[in-house]
């Protein structure tokens, strides 16, 4: 699925869109990700990590996740963000935006 995603969005670019998709050769957290140079240009870990809390909080804790937010509150929504495996990324480095795909 998100082959043919990544597929649709490729063509439909315009030839100067500066959108670039970044497909993912294996599974990778997002930690992982953002030690790439690319996304680091687009946003610091911890200007991200500020930004992904504020969201983060708003979606509700799993019951599976519940005894890991019980241990510690304060770091869950962040450490649970930095976990997640998205499917693909697509950013734009002039505008400084990156898109994260689940499916």
């Amino acid at each position: 699925m998100w082959r043919h995603l990544y597929d649709s969005m490729h063509a439909a670019q315009k030839p100067k869109s500066k959108l670039k998709c970044v497909t993912l050769d294996k599974e990778s957290n997002m930690s992982t990700l953002w030690r790439r140079e690319e996304f680091l240009r687009i946003c610091s870990k911890e200007d991200l990590t500020e930004k992904a809390q504020d969201i983060e909080v708003t979606i509700p804790v799993q019951k599976s996740q519940e005894a890991r937010y019980n241990l510690d509150p304060g770091s869950f929504f962040v450490n649970r963000f930095w976990g997640r495996r998205p499917d693909g990324v697509a950013i734009n480095e002039a505008l400084k935006i990156g898109y994260i795909y689940r499916i």
